[in-house]
């Protein structure tokens, strides 16, 4: 078993928090009771490990801990939680985004890539309902039904559009940033803020598989050490902002992240999509604020749209799954009803991917369930959006 990648089987959802919670399958019904610890444990097969791998890689953050990981997997196995994958013998096998290969961060970071992938399986910043740390590893498994990675960068052809997608294009994956027990998870978001500032300083573009909305805000500070001042476009079912602050960054969560960001000296503009949520007040406004609510995006101009934005800006775009409508969209955490459609999302992501210099992308707030069909929406929506960057930047044939 220490040789042998292990995964959780089939699609899982987590429910509960705190000193236990849940592992659920819905499609069968069967459940696993978890403490912390065997979670925290469970989270480092997010990407396929082996035992003595995920071992080696705890012993390193919590000395001495290696022999009760050992326990622990055998028991997560024991339970049903984990299992070998199929079709794998080693760690060369472990499938990244789209299919390529896991690298290292200094192999992402100095070679050709132009996207270094990472996932952060965050969810401590949720206000409802917690699950999206599994978010990064079932994107990745899903991505495969959607774009294959050539190791010769030859792209495949879009037989709709009569056109070739990411052509001359390559891709990074390293990994799943990982948590420390008992952290809470602040390590995942200060090693994630590191990592986007070191590919952004590479000239990459960092892409970032979430996890929890809240997780932004790292991802921005990370861009603005080379990309400032920043712009952000928002899209998104939910407001994420009350009133700008630049105050101590107590009680961040996914709704309200964006009053630091907007509070941010080195963030010129945000730009919102999709908003359609009730709140008991009105947000404050603030001249950084740009609000196309509702449909209201979907209806206008794109090149309208790029000419009441700021010129001169690099900007980060950060889709929440839940500005799709729940008949497209069901596996996120704050389902509303009145999005768009994959077709609608997809017209103007494009658009503003083409029309804008984008420096970053997450995509976050996908809870995975029992049906497949929402992450490969999700996968083709982050593919096209990948592909339209690329264009911008020059880097796609």
């Amino acid at each position: 078993m220490s040789e042998t990648l292990m995964v959780t089987p089939g699609a899982a959802r987590l429910d509960g928090g705190g000193e236990e919670s849940e592992l659920v399958w819905p499609e069968t019904g069967r459940s696993v009771r978890l403490g912390r610890r065997a979670l925290h444990v469970l989270s480092q097969f997010a990407v396929p490990a082996t035992a003595e791998a995920v071992a080696a890689r705890l012993e390193r953050t919590a000395p001495g801990s290696a022999e009760a990981v050992r326990r622990t997997v055998a028991v997560l196995v024991e339970a049903g939680a984990l299992q070998a994958q199929a079709g794998t013998s080693g760690p060369e096998r472990r499938p990244g985004l789209y299919g390529t290969p896991l690298s290292t961060v200094a192999e992402a970071l100095n070679g050709p890539a132009a996207f270094v992938v990472v996932g952060a399986p965050y969810d401590q910043g949720v206000s409802y309902r917690p699950g999206a740390r599994f978010g990064p590893e079932a994107l990745r498994r899903v991505s495969t039904t959607v774009f294959r990675a050539d190791p010769a960068l030859r792209g495949m052809y879009d037989a709709e559009h009569d056109r070739w997608l990411l052509a001359g294009v390559g891709l990074a994956d390293v990994g799943d940033l990982t948590a420390e027990p008992g952290a809470g998870g602040a390590d995942v978001l200060d090693d994630l803020e590191q990592l986007v500032a070191l590919t952004a300083g590479a000239g990459k573009v960092p892409v970032v598989l979430g996890g929890d909305h809240s997780l932004t805000l790292r991802v921005v500070d990370g861009l603005t050490s080379r990309h400032r001042p920043l712009g952000v476009l928002h899209f998104d079912a939910h407001h994420d902002y009350g009133r700008a602050r630049t105050g101590p960054r107590t009680g961040v969560h996914h709704g309200n992240f964006l009053d630091w960001v907007v509070g941010s000296e080195a963030v010129a503009c945000v730009a919102q999509f999709g908003v359609r949520q009730l709140t008991r007040s009105r947000p404050e406004t603030s001249e950084k604020l740009h609000r196309w609510p509702g449909r209201t995006a979907l209806e206008a101009d794109p090149d309208e749209i790029v000419r009441r934005l700021p010129a001169g800006l690099d900007w980060h775009l950060s889709f929440d799954l839940d500005v799709l409508d729940p008949a497209v969209m069901p596996s996120t955490g704050t389902v509303l009803p009145g999005g768009w459609s994959y077709r609608e999302a997809l017209g103007l992501l494009t658009a503003l991917c083409e029309r804008l210099p984008v420096a970053g992308l997450d995509l976050v707030e996908y809870l995975p369930g029992p049906e497949e069909a929402p992450g490969v929406t999700a996968a083709a929506l982050l593919l096209h959006a990948l592909h339209h960057t690329a264009l911008h930047r020059g880097s796609a044939s």
